[in-house]
């Protein structure tokens, strides 16, 4: 049975750190589709050591397969990765202050503000306890690129039969690259055409 989160009680972390191995299950990363399928597990290892009273660093590796869909030919292809992942961990502040806060249609009230709160590139320690996961998971999808290409000379499909052409030509299509955008047989052909009626028109006239 996968487990949704990875805990890690800081009290059972000496001051030497903690060696950490664990596999994740696909499930537990809850990837979209457009962030990939996981393959398998993907493994997790590194030291988890504490960096003072309230704080923790994680640094290790991340490695796996992840299955993606061609932007250009939409074929499925599998991709290894293997991440380097660095993690800080902080516990909030119990000190609460109180402070004036004007909003719209509010002419003051007090408020409480957690302060030294941790920031948004640090996750939480709450109570003892850290979750890796979620910084596993974050650090899988920053690693999803923004075009997905089973290769990079990929020549896509021919948008008049379909045909993936890194299989083979199909004879109907020029094939998409990045440089040179494709243009449809038919309407080359039609083009070709209406360049020969001009031609012609214009030696009737001459």
């Amino acid at each position: 049975m996968f487990r949704m989160s990875l805990i890690i009680n800081l009290l059972d972390v000496p001051p030497s750190g903690l060696e950490i191995h664990h596999e994740v299950e696909p499930a537990a990363l809850s990837l979209s589709p457009d962030e990939g399928t996981v393959i398998g597990t993907f493994s997790c290892g590194g030291n988890l050591i504490l960096t003072g009273e309230r704080s923790a660093y994680f640094q290790g590796m991340l490695s796996g397969k992840v299955s993606r869909e061609c932007v250009r030919c939409l074929a499925l292809f599998e991709e290894s990765l293997s991440l380097p992942c660095e993690a800080e961990f902080q516990k909030p502040s119990n000190a609460i202050v109180s402070t004036n806060v004007k909003g719209k249609g509010v002419k003051g009230r007090d408020v409480s503000v957690e302060e030294n709160a941790p920031d948004e590139d640090v996750y939480r320690i709450i109570g003892n306890d850290i979750d890796l996961l979620p910084a596993i998971r974050e650090h899988i999808i920053l690693a999803t690129p923004l075009q997905s290409l089973c290769k990079e000379d990929c020549l896509g499909l021919c948008q008049v039969c379909g045909t993936n052409l890194n299989e083979g030509m199909c004879g109907c299509y020029t094939p998409i690259t990045a440089s040179s955008p494709s243009v449809p047989f038919q309407q080359s052909i039609s083009g070709e055409k209406q360049s020969k009626r001009s031609s012609v028109t214009v030696r009737r006239g001459s």
